[in-house]
């Protein structure tokens, strides 16, 4: 009921959107329906990737065993294009771009703090250049190898630091892999020289030690929502930074 309240007497919601949470949409449409909304993930000026598909991860492993640069981890998506991949935060640079929109909106609902709102904008896209650098560093002696995650949530993160992943085990969270797709993971792992599977708390962790058995398969535990770290303005860069620490660890041992 709090939580209801606060949201009806909001002047302004900020959210991510229908991608990733369609159940909030119906809740903002009856107790907000006079508030000013903002959902990120349809907000223009940021780059869009487009949910993969299995066809999407079987073209990179392809293009990936013959040498060749294909990028399949750049898939644009419209604004507003439900396959927009929803995992956007995990890219700095997209967290940079989002910065400017809620600055501005606050603005707009409040411009006799203006001048406070700007301040702290410039401040904290400066603190996302830095994070970007620092994690850029940080991967900058792994070595792109082949890597599986647990469900396919580090696009945006694989694709900005230069590590994205061959496969996933299950597309979303939501899904869970059939016999037949665990049979052919592991056959992945076998043939490719799969050096990690990523695991979350978000999956199940049994996936990933029945597509590790009988391979000498490293694992690391990765967080995109960073649940060990309390609620605060260093939340954000303590999940990335983790995150990045996981890939290196994963992938490199």
């Amino acid at each position: 009921f709090a939580q209801a309240q606060s949201v009806q007497d909001a002047d302004l919601v900020i959210w991510m959107g229908d991608g990733l949470t369609p159940w909030l949409h119906e809740s903002l449409e009856t107790l907000a329906d006079r508030t000013s909304q903002i959902a990120l993930l349809d907000v223009d000026g940021w780059p869009k990737l487009e949910l993969r598909s299995e066809a999407d991860f079987e073209s990179y492993r392809e293009a990936h065993d013959h040498g060749h640069d294909g990028d399949h981890d750049d898939h644009e998506a419209h604004s507003g294009d439900h396959n927009t991949d929803p995992h956007a935060w995990l890219d700095p640079v997209v967290a940079h771009a989002w910065l400017g929109v809620i600055a501005n909106a606050l603005i707009e609902a409040d411009p006799e703090n203006a001048a406070q709102y700007q301040a702290n904008l410039a401040a904290a896209q400066s603190n996302m250049d830095a994070l970007s650098a620092e994690i850029t560093a940080t991967l900058s002696d792994v070595a792109a190898s082949p890597f599986l995650v647990l469900h396919d949530a580090y696009q945006y993160f694989g694709a900005r630091f230069g590590h994205p992943a061959s496969a996933a085990i299950a597309l979303s969270d939501a899904s869970a892999p059939t016999p037949y797709k665990i049979a052919e993971l592991k056959d992945i792992v076998a043939t490719t020289g799969v050096v990690c599977v990523l695991s979350d708390p978000q999956a199940r962790s049994e996936w990933s030690d029945l597509i590790r058995e009988g391979a000498d398969t490293r694992t690391a535990l990765a967080d995109p929502l960073g649940a060990d770290f309390e609620l605060g303005p260093d939340h954000y860069g303590r999940t990335l930074r983790a995150l990045a620490a996981a890939y290196a660890d994963c992938i490199s041992g």
